[in-house]
């Protein structure tokens, strides 16, 4: 009975989804450098530079005078 259990749901199995997720990992830390490495070779060629984001400045309105301060005004 323990032989067919094992037989349909795998348990105990001998390492292949182990190793299935390592060489995924791995592929994946390739691709990310691979990408990494194309964006900062972009960035030389161009001579730019990433500017740091600006948060809620993006947002914010600077002509606060002329909106009315009540509704219906």
């Amino acid at each position: 009975m323990n032989d067919v259990v094992k037989a349909l749901f795998g348990g105990g199995g001998d390492g292949g989804a182990a190793a299935a997720a390592e060489r995924s990992r791995q592929e994946r830390q390739i691709a990310n450098d691979r990408q990494l490495a194309e964006a900062n070779r972009a960035d030389a060629r161009s001579g730019g530079s990433r500017r740091p984001p600006r948060g809620r400045r993006l947002f914010m309105d600077e002509n606060k005078a002329s909106l009315p301060s009540k509704l219906g005004e």
